[in-house]
């Protein structure tokens, strides 16, 4: 489902009952879905021919160019997930997010997670995709600590900061987050399986991340 041009950028929303929110999503939207992401990528794609002007200066690589030229990022909606989630109460029924959580800070993280509960329907999903501390201390080496290290914060270079690491996760630390905040069920699950719909085409990495649902 591509972005109504008629809901504002910023606010709160009204959304049908069975709404799915996917935070995160940059280049992995998928149809049906409230796709949200802050990558400047969506403005560009709502400016006409800023992507052909930025690839022709050199400014955008040719697969992200191709990405822009398939929609991907024109199915964008803004949303900062440090602010209060946009959508009203009661207002989604699944919610899905890969490799975001570990990005934010501690306080960052405790707020999203109520915020889900408040925006998600009774019986409603929240799966999360995070990478798997447990798997990234089991690297580490006194003698060759860059393995360990590169797993923690993925910033190996001035440019990679913004993309830095600021928290960890293992699955025991996942349900005592999301339980604190209210769900009633929390569960570790299996590459592509699990509650939320469309795992197919969403669930990704599947060699280095925890896989985990909680139900409201």
């Amino acid at each position: 489902m591509r972005t109504d041009p008629t809901l504002p950028m910023t606010g709160t929303s009204v959304m049908p009952s069975n709404a799915k929110l996917h935070i995160g999503a940059f280049n992995c939207g998928i149809e049906g879905w409230i796709n949200t992401d802050i990558t400047p990528h969506l403005w560009i794609a709502r400016i006409p021919f800023a992507a052909t002007v930025l690839h022709a200066l050199g400014l955008i690589g040719d697969s992200r160019y191709a990405e822009h030229r398939s929609g991907k990022f024109a199915m964008l909606r803004y949303v900062n997930l440090t602010k209060p989630l946009p959508f009203a109460d009661a207002s989604t029924s699944a919610i899905f997010s890969a490799h975001v959580f570990e990005h934010l800070f501690p306080d960052e993280i405790e707020r999203l997670v109520r915020e889900a509960h408040r925006v998600l329907v009774p019986g409603g999903v929240c799966r999360v995709v995070v990478p798997d501390v447990e798997r990234i201390v089991a690297l580490y080496d006194a003698a060759r600590p860059q393995a360990f290290l590169q797993g923690m914060f993925e910033v190996t270079t001035r440019r990679d900061v913004a993309f830095a690491h600021h928290w960890g996760f293992t699955r025991e630390s996942l349900a005592t987050l999301f339980r604190e905040a209210g769900f009633s069920q929390t569960e570790a699950c299996g590459y592509r399986q699990g509650r939320c719909p469309d795992l197919e085409l969403l669930d990704n990495r599947p060699d280095e991340s925890i896989f985990f649902e909680a139900v409201k």
